[in-house]
């Protein structure tokens, strides 16, 4: 009971951000940037999917997945900053939600090195993304960014250490991420 009405209160918390896209014009201060990956749905959904995902392998490697997709997120971040635009960029950050829903449904047992590929390019289309709309930015406001994604990373590995061994567990947050990703290009 303690593990279904954990579910139900990420859930509401999820379903209460916003979505992400446009969300240009505000101040780039290190409080907006730790705050930023809260604040959409899908960057909020991925970050913490990963730190599902990572919730699922052992113990020595977890941190990989996080690492890997907050290392690829910086050089996005630089990039987009620099003036990188990716078209692919936004369906791109979608798609993670859906691979890594699928992801997290079906298991984590694929080759560590394939998922850390998937996760670090999902990480760099992210970090391009929000780099765009923070030209300008200070050093504090692109790492609070980072710092930012790396708690929601955690949050969603304890999240997932708690309800790993649960049926419901596994197939619920993967579920979520895949709909809400697929909900969200179809919108």
């Amino acid at each position: 009971m303690k593990k279904l009405l954990k579910l139900a209160l990420v859930g509401g918390g999820l379903i209460a951000a916003t979505p992400a896209t446009a969300h240009t014009g505000h101040e780039l201060t290190a409080l907006t940037g730790f705050l930023h990956p809260f604040l959409g749905i899908d960057h909020l959904l991925a970050m913490f999917g990963v730190g599902i995902l990572a919730a699922d392998r052992r113990d020595g490697i977890a941190w990989t997945l996080p690492a890997a997709f907050v290392a690829a997120l910086v050089i996005g971040l630089l990039s987009g900053v620099a003036g990188l635009t990716l078209a692919a960029a936004e369906p791109g950050i979608l798609a993670s939600l859906i691979v890594f829903g699928l992801l997290i449904a079906a298991g984590s047992n694929l080759a560590l090195p394939l998922i850390l590929a998937v996760t670090a390019a999902f990480g760099f289309l992210h970090g391009t993304a929000h780099g765009v709309e923070a030209i300008g930015a200070s050093v504090v406001y692109l790492a609070a960014f980072a710092a930012g994604s790396a708690a929601l990373h955690a949050a969603g590995w304890t999240f997932g250490r708690s309800v790993r061994t649960s049926l419901i567990g596994r197939y619920a947050p993967g579920l979520v991420l895949g709909a809400t990703g697929v909900a969200l290009l179809a919108g």
